[in-house]
């Protein structure tokens, strides 16, 4: 069975993007899945999302609170062996992204690998740095298998200090643990907001964002926040945008 997985701590999202991460879901998978979602509260999320309480780590979560957009390191807790019972190939998806069409082939491609997005700014960092390969993930949306690839859990356990200090977010601690086990996804079927529908100035100002085809999730790193994208959002000459109408489709519930 697929399975999906999310996780929902504090205030900053509602329970409202769990149940759009699912109705998201449930509208493009054909085939039977699980649907997990990791919290600290399940007041308001669906029926048919399976709640388990947030993972149970000896990790100092005080160290990723110290560091700039720390919060993220817990997402190393959820390579840990047998959490929530997963089994089998599983899609992390993080809440601020929108499921935009088919997602069975996110379990057919590359067999047994960690998939993960290439990251948008470290792919093109290798076009101009010659000392920069551009083999960093984005883990905005990944797939792993927890029985093959809790090594990034083991490696973090016995290296937390030496981690924290060496790499500055956990996608790219993550990436360097799977180093020789990792393929990305193809460029059409996750997209950035910000690389791939939002003009290039000056055209942002004018044009509407593009909706790109084969997309299947779309990816809200940074700003605009997907209700900022609907709405438009002004940031300045390079980072404003008109209204994307056609988002609204994907994110009603």
């Amino acid at each position: 069975m697929a399975n999906f997985i999310c996780i929902k701590w504090g205030d900053k999202y509602g329970a409202e993007y769990v149940n759009r991460l699912y109705t998201g879901v449930s509208k493009h998978m054909t085939g039977d899945f699980r649907f997990v979602c990791l919290t600290d509260d399940t007041n308001g999320i669906m029926d048919g999302v399976e709640t388990h309480p947030l993972p149970k780590t000896p990790f100092d979560e005080d160290a990723f609170d110290r560091k700039a957009g720390g919060a993220t390191w817990r997402k190393v807790g959820i390579f840990q062996p047998n959490l929530a019972g997963l089994d089998g190939d599983t899609v992390f998806l993080d809440l601020d992204v929108v499921i935009t069409g088919q997602l069975d082939d996110l379990f057919a491609y590359a067999p047994n690998k960690f998939v993960v997005i290439q990251d948008w700014l470290e792919k093109r960092r290798a076009k101009i740095l010659p000392w920069r390969n551009g083999k960093v993930g984005n883990t905005s949306v990944f797939r792993f298998n927890p029985q093959i690839h809790h090594t990034v859990y083991d490696t973090f356990l016995k290296n937390e200090k030496w981690a924290l200090a060496n790499f500055r977010i956990e996608q790219q601690f993550v990436s360097w643990a799977l180093r020789h086990d990792t393929a990305f996804w193809r460029a059409e079927w996750i997209c950035s907001f910000k690389r791939n529908c939002r003009p290039t100035f000056p055209l942002n100002h004018f044009k509407t964002p593009y909706q790109p085809e084969g997309m299947k999730i779309l990816v809200f790193h940074g700003y605009p926040l997907p209700p900022q994208a609907l709405a438009g959002f002004k940031n300045g000459l390079l980072k404003s945008t008109k209204p994307a109408p056609w988002l609204q489709q994907f994110w009603d519930i």
